[in-house]
């Protein structure tokens, strides 16, 4: 059932056509910056850098889509676990099988992370064909001044994209959760990024800085530690600690939920 379910996912339209427009990102984000150059900003500076390497072309890609692009896309996937089903009216025929509903759950969150890892990492290596094809490609100057060598690069670079798609399984979590009350799909969809959204306003107001550890979003920016020498392991570990108590917590809510829901449709 798990395979039949990623097989499913990553057929449908919606998702081929989501997968298509994130895939050009890198290669427009990559023109606008070969023909105007890059630009400053906060955070570790990767448009300015993409020009000297385009290597970094797929860092400067991965933090311009982590903000909002990229949740919305996963939680579009995930909000339509059970909501999509409950909608089409095929939930019912589902729970007919002899599946518990905690397997159909689990099979639902299990397609939905592959989903997130498969998107960062296509989306990585889109952009690094992007940035070899309009930049100079060579030996990587880290952000704390280091040289390593391309192929180390891109390990790094690959490792970053895991670590992209590692953050994003609170948006699968919070999705999930959120369509096991719903049979609207589109009304999971907002809820969901909603609450992402609302966690990014919380993660930059000094007031709240005491729940800051504990918003969703708050170590997304750690994959750019992977690029210091030595690698700064702080944060990209309190990313992996907070997105498996939010996978946790958000699962249980789930499956609290889904239990005894009256399947009607």
């Amino acid at each position: 059932m798990f395979l039949s379910e990623i097989k499913l996912l990553l057929k449908r339209r919606r998702t081929e056509v989501l997968f298509i427009l994130l895939l050009l990102e890198p290669w427009l984000l990559a023109f606008l910056i070969y023909q105007f150059g890059g630009g400053g900003g906060q955070g570790p500076n990767f448009l300015n850098l993409v020009t000297h390497n385009g290597i970094f072309l797929v860092l400067a890609s991965l933090s311009s889509l982590l903000p909002l692009l990229l949740p919305l896309a996963v939680s579009l996937v995930s909000s339509d676990a059970i909501a999509g089903e409950a909608s089409n009216g095929t939930l019912r025929y589902l729970l007919t099988a002899p599946v518990s509903r905690f397997k159909l759950l689990v099979h639902k969150m299990s397609s939905s992370l592959v989903f997130i890892f498969v998107l960062s990492v296509t989306i990585s290596l889109s952009g690094l064909v992007a940035g070899s094809v309009f930049f100079p490609v060579g030996k990587v100057l880290l952000l704390s001044g280091q040289t390593v060598s391309f192929f180390h690069g891109v390990l790094l670079v690959l490792l970053s994209a895991l670590l992209v798609g590692l953050s994003l399984i609170c948006v699968v979590a919070i999705g999930i959760a959120i369509s096991t009350f719903t049979d609207i799909p589109v009304g999971a969809t907002l809820g969901t990024l909603g609450a992402i959204i609302l966690s990014e306003i919380l993660d930059n107001i000094t007031q709240v800085r005491g729940i800051w550890p504990l918003l969703p979003t708050n170590y997304w920016m750690s994959f750019s530690d992977l690029f210091r020498s030595p690698i700064i392991f702080s944060g990209i570990s309190k990313n992996i600690v907070n997105q498996v108590g939010w996978l946790i917590f958000a699962f249980s809510i789930a499956l609290a939920k889904f239990r005894f829901k009256d399947i009607t449709s």
